[in-house]
């Protein structure tokens, strides 16, 4: 799945929710219609005795089908989720460490300062895009900004010992929150998982092929795959929380240092 969304991943939400759902349908009816010419019309007496049955698996396949996705979709909405918490907790440290190194003063304390705004805005400029990457990884240039600020932080807790505990942590959780966005980016749905979806998901097709095809039963069909469709393209709009017109936004590690509330 990974060359599908590398072509749909930035796209709009409202495109990826249409083409899932105006593809699946479409899917659905020539499978359909195809299991119907090839399996199942000349077996219409057969059907009518295993009436009861067919029903059975046919109900199953799309029954497996919708848990399938309910589990999916509840990974990938609680992965959002966890990710832009974390987004707003790593700004609000920012901000709480530049207050911490403004209370400290000195010469140290400014040049750590100015190594917090350079990380702040390495993380917005270059791990951002590189989270949202086919293969997520973090920037080589946010690397260099927190070592920077790692060695001057450390010069200004010298300096304080007062407050040596207080930026150290501080930095030591910044340093967790980066390595838990690169952990959230690479939390997407496996491939077992889509196999297994589709797997469901054209048997389930297949068996459309039970019903004899007209203007009624093609619309009610279409309609019904439609909407597994959309689930499918919800799936993908959430799964990649660093790619996307619905993904975690920098913008709050971006204004952590201008005194503006974070919103996001």
């Amino acid at each position: 799945m990974d060359w599908f969304l590398d072509q749909v991943g930035h796209r709009a939400d409202s495109v990826i929710l249409l083409s899932g759902a105006l593809l699946t349908g479409i899917v659905a009816l020539v499978i359909g219609w195809s299991s119907r010419r090839l399996v199942f019309s000349a077996n219409d007496s057969r059907l009518e005795t295993h009436a009861k049955l067919a029903e059975l698996v046919h109900g199953s396949l799309l029954a497996f089908t919708v848990f399938t996705l309910a589990l999916v979709l509840a990974d990938v909405r609680g992965n959002l989720g966890k990710t832009l918490d974390s987004t707003l907790r790593e700004a609000s440290i920012i901000t709480r460490l530049d207050a911490e190194l403004q209370v400290a003063g000195g010469a140290e304390a400014e040049q750590a300062r100015a190594d917090l705004r350079g990380y702040a805005d390495a993380i917005t400029a270059h791990d951002w895009p590189a989270l949202g990457q086919r293969v997520p990884h973090l920037s080589a240039q946010a690397s260099s900004a927190l070592k920077s600020l790692r060695a001057s932080v450390r010069a200004t807790a010298k300096a304080n010992p007062d407050s040596a505990s207080t930026i150290n942590g501080f930095v030591a959780q910044l340093e967790d929150y980066r390595f838990g966005r690169l952990e959230s980016a690479t939390k997407s749905v496996t491939n077992v998982f889509w196999w297994i979806i589709f797997a469901f998901l054209i048997g389930a097709m297949v068996m459309n092929g039970r019903y004899r095809f007209d203007l009624t039963s093609s619309t009610l069909v279409f309609l019904h795959m439609a909407g597994i469709g959309l689930v499918l393209g919800l799936i993908l709009v959430m799964d990649q929380p660093f790619r996307g017109e619905s993904s975690v936004s920098p913008g709050a590690i971006s204004r952590a240092l201008t005194g503006e509330e974070s919103s996001e």
